[in-house]
């Protein structure tokens, strides 16, 4: 757990010194405004970031290799773990792209390679066959082309283009060279590239060996010696740990799915109800985002599908617009739904979803990531629960992976286990689920610490005349502790997440900006983390999410692992200057 007061330099890694990191530092207020604005200030010292929204370093070498010795004129690429996947994306652009104004038909090239596999028993420790797909489009539909890559969660991860790098990096260097000199020749009569044009191309080459073995050295020092023979059994004992608080009747590590991020078991839910419906249906029937989720759980159901209707709040008054929608006729696909939801910690009446799941037919996904399985039972009312193992079943905030679990009791079991077992693919990657099941041995234990520093993290914020709300599943609202209340397990508590509100924008700004602790994006980490999450997740529709209760104000804060009077009082001083500066 890093220390008390962690790097506040703008693009540091969090934690310090990670070369898979999945947080990064945005240290103040304007620093973070200045992030979204494109800042230069800001936007030059990013070397790293949430891995779906900032392409890791080692991709974009990767990509930069491949597109060298592969590529056309005017091309770029993404590059995934299975053909499958690059076909997914392949269809996406070929069906956004012929929307666009004007409508574009490109031509969309997929290209397959493979690492060499382990020639012998010893190898198989530190060898793997890697096979990866490449999606080459052209270069001006590459922010499209990356919303494939946001939203899904489906890309290759940072520790696979490193290894992937390090197998082939003399193979793609060497074909480089080839396909530099072959379009020389065909070129020789045109100008000559100036020697500062020719450094520039090869440069972007270079590989980083000392950087390399520097991460490797550090990641191995400190009791992570990856052997890749492990990763088999890595992934059983993963599947046995989430189901181990789970009654058997309802799932078990037969019904449970590994991704490689949690936005990847939400999508392939999603892909499963797709097909697990009738072809009109499919076609027809909108589904329900149901609370204000995370970004992106909204964008798949959005851009996948026949729709969505968005129900924001979330609360029981929506709930009853929602079933006096189905009464009147109207068909809905699916509901998906956070418990609690993330900023703003409102829990949904599930067990009245369910009711009306059982009376109108539609699916039911739970995204549990915040509440964790170690404090809420959720399995029994729904049919398919999903959550980010990025959160807190790591917490070492080192490692990207995703979790998709049938519930066998659901009406839709057979047709889901049908489209699972004929669809599922594992391209979690060995070495992220090593990672992963090192960290997560004690996730129950850390569970119960951050549940009691959340505790007593509210009653200081309680206790603040400067805040105006606070978010969190006991004191959000009566009725979302209710409903939160009723699937808790009797040994569980409210989890790590916490949001509060600021009366006036230069108190949140001056409590953010004083704050010792680390501060970033993510959540569910060992150490506690800050954001203002408004402007970090929707600072170009403030004023829509507002309509929907997110404040422009609103601080998140991710409570960890610290010594609770530490952490008291590091929160307390950043209080006390927001209350100073507010008296001035």
């Amino acid at each position: 757990m890093p220390a008390m007061f962690p790097s506040q330099s703008i693009g540091a890694p969090i934690p310090n010194n990670t070369e898979h990191a999945v947080s990064v530092t945005l240290p103040t207020w304007e620093a973070t405004v200045g992030y979204e604005e494109g800042e230069p200030w800001v936007v030059n010292k990013m070397h790293s970031g949430y891995p779906r929204f900032f392409i890791h370093n080692d991709i974009q070498q990767l990509c930069k290799l491949i597109e060298s010795s592969y590529a056309r004129d005017n091309e770029k690429c993404f590059i995934f773990p299975t053909y499958n996947i690059a076909k997914r994306c392949r269809n996406f652009i070929k069906e956004k792209s012929a929307t666009l104004n004007p409508p574009q038909h490109p031509t969309i090239r997929i290209l397959q390679l493979s690492t060499p596999p382990p020639k012998n028993k010893e190898e198989e420790s530190y060898k793997i066959e890697a096979n990866i797909a490449i999606v080459f489009f052209p270069s001006n539909l590459y922010s499209l082309v990356k919303q494939y890559w946001q939203h899904t969660g489906e890309g290759i991860s940072s520790r696979m283009a490193e290894y992937v790098i390090n197998e082939m990096k003399d193979k793609l260097s060497a074909e480089a060279d080839e396909k530099r000199k072959s379009d020389s020749s065909k070129n020789s009569n045109s100008p000559r590239p100036s020697r500062s044009s020719r450094s520039s191309r090869s440069s972007s080459l270079n590989i980083n060996n000392n950087k390399q073995e520097s991460a490797t050295f550090v990641e191995e020092r400190f009791g992570r010696n990856l052997d890749l023979r492990y990763a088999k059994e890595a992934k059983n004992i993963l599947l046995e740990r989430l189901t181990s608080d789970c009654d058997q009747s309802y799932t078990d590590k037969d019904n449970i799915y590994l991704y490689p991020s949690g936005m990847a078991a939400i999508f392939n839910a999603h892909r499963a109800i797709l097909s697990c419906s009738k072809p009109e249906d499919s076609k027809t029937l909108k589904s329900v985002c149901f609370g204000f989720p995370y970004v992106d759980t909204l964008n798949i159901l959005r851009k996948w599908g026949a729709g969505v209707h968005f129900y924001g709040f979330g609360d029981d008054e929506s709930l009853d617009d929602l079933e006096l929608r189905l009464e009147s006729g109207e068909k809905i696909l699916s509901l998906f739904c956070e418990f609690p939801s993330n900023p703003l910690l409102k829990t949904p009446d599930i067990i009245r979803i369910k009711y009306l799941s059982e009376k109108f037919g539609f699916y039911i996904v739970v995204d549990d990531t915040v509440g964790n399985s170690s404090n809420i039972n959720i399995i029994p009312y729904c049919d398919i629960v999903v959550s980010s193992l990025t959160k807190i079943f790591s917490g070492d905030s080192n490692v990207m992976a995703g979790s998709l679990i049938l519930n066998k009791k659901s009406k839709y079991y057979n047709q889901l286990k049908e489209f699972m077992n004929e669809d599922y693919e594992d391209f979690f990657w060995d070495q992220d689920a090593i990672y992963l099941e090192r960290n997560s041995r004690d996730f129950k234990e850390r569970s119960k610490i951050m549940n009691y520093n959340a505790e007593q993290v509210l009653l200081l914020f309680q206790s603040s005349p400067l805040i105006s709300q606070i978010y969190y599943p006991s004191v959000t609202s009566p009725e979302s502790k209710n409903h939160y209340d009723a699937v808790k397990r009797n040994n569980g508590g409210y989890g790590a997440l916490m949001s509060i509100v600021f009366k006036e924008e230069t108190d949140a700004v001056c409590f953010f900006n004083t704050i010792k602790l680390s501060k970033g994006p993510s959540l569910g980490t060992n150490f506690t983390l800050v954001c203002p999450y408004a402007i970090l997740a929707h600072f170009k529709e403030l004023d829509e999410v507002a309509k929907w209760g997110v404040d422009p104000n609103l601080v998140r804060l991710s409570i960890g692992m610290e010594k609770t009077p530490e952490l008291i009082s590091a929160l307390k001083e950043a209080l006390d200057a927001a209350q100073e500066q507010h008296l001035v």
